[in-house]
């Protein structure tokens, strides 16, 4: 998005991977040496094992090891860059900010981490590698109100650091069912997350099996992948949810798109978040959405678009699946569209970033 706004962009990445992978690391390139193009963007990239998955501190020296290798490697063929933008301070910021700093490079740090809106979110080592990071930073980019919120309360040295910048959606490829059903007497909801404890899945299940009682006509369908995959799979199985509940497992992005063309609403359950893409993808494809009061939600869904209900809460979620069935056609697709591709849309993040890159260079 940033380099259809009209910039120039180099990605550096390093990946380590957890043993638990190991195998299926084997199979993957270990190391690029030379930069390569993946969608008209330059990347430059290292994959490996992590070496250390019981010792926090040694991994961090690894991982910067690593990382300020391709840095060098890029700035030596690249040159030096106007500015930076670093995603999570945790690991990657922790790893530049000295050398950028030394350099005179502006840089900016976006975060996302949940840690800063989770109660002992963060090791002391974390704690000094992203107050260091801070320090000397530029600016300090969060998501949502929630999270700046949570930064500020933790880190509140560099409170006027820290801006909110929501996270981009491609309004160009997630976008109105072009056939859509005019008639569908099921209700397909339809979820989209990590299956992870924090994501609420198991809840939800339990409540949309309480929805069943007063509105049979009603599908399920959870996207992606997970460690709380089995005993997901085990819950629906033991609350005879298999003819109505879909793990439809990893998607692609056709295939999270394709999935949103076929439903009706989109269901957040989580305990909680500092955004929530999948909301805003929904919401560009039309549908209304569902979420919790868990932080990046409140940032995002409005009475037009969706509704909000209590965090873990069993009974507040089947009455919001309830609410959303019962005022569907109250919801205008059109507007909701509309309202993503305003608020979250190419032209906002780019114009955003732009004004904030511009403000320093």
């Amino acid at each position: 998005m940033l380099q259809t706004g009209g910039h120039e962009v180099t990605v550096i990445t390093t990946h380590i991977h957890s043993l638990r992978h190991y195998f299926r690391f084997k199979r993957l390139k270990q190391q690029h040496t030379n930069p390569e193009n993946e969608n008209g963007l330059t990347v430059y990239r290292f994959e490996t094992v992590n070496p250390w998955p019981y010792i926090q501190r040694q991994f961090y020296y690894y991982y910067r090891r690593q990382l300020l290798r391709l840095w060098d490697q890029s700035v030596a063929q690249r040159g030096k860059p106007d500015a930076v933008i670093i995603n999570s301070s945790l690991w990657a910021g922790a790893a530049l900010a000295d050398r950028l700093y030394q350099e005179k490079i502006p840089f900016i740090v976006s975060e996302h981490l949940k840690e800063f809106i989770a109660p002992n979110g963060f090791t002391p080592l974390q704690s000094d590698c992203i107050l260091n990071t801070y320090q000397k930073s530029t600016g300090v980019v969060a998501t949502s109100q929630a999270l700046k919120t949570g930064i500020i309360q933790r880190f509140p040295e560099n409170t006027n650091k820290i801006q909110i910048i929501p996270n981009p959606v491609d309004t160009n490829f997630f976008v109105l069912n072009p056939n859509p059903v005019i008639e569908n007497s099921v209700f397909n909801f339809v979820v989209i997350a990590l299956l992870r404890p924090e994501k609420n899945i198991d809840l939800l299940i339990k409540a949309f099996s309480d929805l069943l009682t007063n509105k049979p006509n009603c599908q399920l369908t959870i996207a992606g992948n997970g460690p709380e995959r089995k005993s997901l799979l085990a819950l629906i199985q033991k609350l005879n949810l298999t003819n109505r509940v879909n793990l439809a497992g990893y998607q692609s992005p056709t295939g999270i798109r394709e999935l949103l063309h076929k439903s009706q609403a989109l269901i957040l359950p989580s305990a909680v978040e500092t955004f929530g893409v999948a909301l805003i993808e929904a919401m560009a494809c039309g549908l209304p959405v569902l979420a919790t009061l868990c932080g990046g939600p409140e940032d995002i869904v409005t009475p037009e678009t969706g509704l909000l209900v209590e965090k873990n809460n069993r009974t507040a979620l089947m009455r919001g699946m309830v609410d959303l069935i019962e005022r569907k056609d109250q919801f205008d697709s059109q507007k909701i569209r509309e309202y993503a591709v305003r608020q979250f849309g190419l032209k906002t993040f780019t114009d955003k970033y732009s004004e904030l890159l511009t403000s320093f260079i």
